[in-house]
């Protein structure tokens, strides 16, 4: 589930020398756990059994999330989807910590087209070229695991099978871009590069962050440049760190930057008060994993074949 950076305690880097900086309360995002403290939480750097029980509950969420794809076709509901991921979480014991830690009425967010994140499911029945977003977040035995995945609806145009294929390849270039010892803003100024020469364009004011205990963890780690990386925000990759990484693309071209953060394009609240759509109503692609820092780069942990014994920590 993508964090509003408020949403996220504020990191303190295990290099950094920085005063510790605060984040507002997001009044959407807010859990029903206590805030925490003041100061700057320090990231955490989890053991290789932690990582697995992390990695136990990430495969549940790809469990989930391969039955929600293998749900949505034409014409099914975006509550039947629901239905289905939420029916793999009880089957498997798994909190749906969406619902529990957020009061987020489903088990899972379904975001179709101009809704970009936090689409909550309903009655809409899916149509051709519809491109459903299905992010799903979980605990078990106490450990968080959160990913998405976009599934393209019966006939989808040239334009967004592209969209889907380059927010899929942005992913995918974040986990071969993680290993320790580089900063984040290196990873996310990467990413961001991609994403202008992919002639499409991105949101901005929502970020991937770290999991564990908890599905928002410190740091925020946004998959571009912004205000935050260039100052206090940025953090260095150390292994043990289990970050969630997000990128979201929009089918449009990107707004002139003028500095060196990228621009988003304007998004506003749907009426649900959930949903962020973008305020032109152009489709946008989201997509997930949750992901371990390793001594030689990047384990992701919601796969179906995520591992859960000796993972490197």
């Amino acid at each position: 589930m993508v964090a509003a950076p408020e949403s996220v305690p504020p990191a303190a880097d295990p290099r950094s020398t920085s005063p510790p900086i605060m984040f507002r309360t997001s009044p959407i995002l807010a859990t029903r756990r206590p805030a925490p403290s003041r100061g700057r939480a320090p990231i955490a750097r989890r053991t290789r059994g932690e990582i697995s029980a992390i990695a136990a509950a990430g495969e549940i969420v790809a469990a989930a999330l391969d039955a929600g794809r293998r749900t949505a076709s034409v014409g099914t509901s975006t509550a039947v989807v629901a239905e289905s991921v939420e029916a793999v979480l009880e089957s498997r014991g798994a909190e749906a910590v969406l619902r529990s830690e957020f009061d987020f009425p489903a088990a899972c967010c379904t975001s179709v087209n101009e809704t970009v994140i936090h689409g909550v499911p309903s009655d809409r029945a899916l149509v051709d070229g519809d491109l459903l977003s299905i992010d799903v977040a979980c605990r078990f035995d106490g450990w968080c695991a959160d990913a998405a995945i976009t599934v393209p609806v019966g006939e989808v145009d040239a334009g967004r099978t592209r969209l889907v294929a380059e927010t899929e390849a942005t992913l995918q270039a974040a986990i071969a871009a993680i290993r320790p010892g580089r900063r984040w803003s290196e990873v996310a100024r990467e990413l961001q590069e991609r994403v202008e020469r992919s002639g499409f364009a991105t949101i901005t004011g929502w970020t991937g962050h770290g999991v564990g205990r908890e599905v928002h963890e410190a740091p925020a780690a946004p998959a571009t440049l912004t205000a935050g990386l260039l100052g206090r925000g940025d953090f260095t990759l150390l292994p043990g760190m289990v970050l969630a990484v997000e990128p979201v693309l929009v089918l449009q071209a990107p707004p002139p930057s003028g500095g060196p953060c990228l621009r988003g394009v304007a998004t506003v609240r749907g009426g649900d008060a959930w949903s962020v759509e973008t305020a032109s109503g152009v489709p946008a692609c989201h997509v997930e994993h949750t992901i371990a820092v390793t001594t030689r780069g990047a384990e992701v942990l919601t796969t179906m074949t995520a591992t859960r014994e000796g993972v490197e920590a």
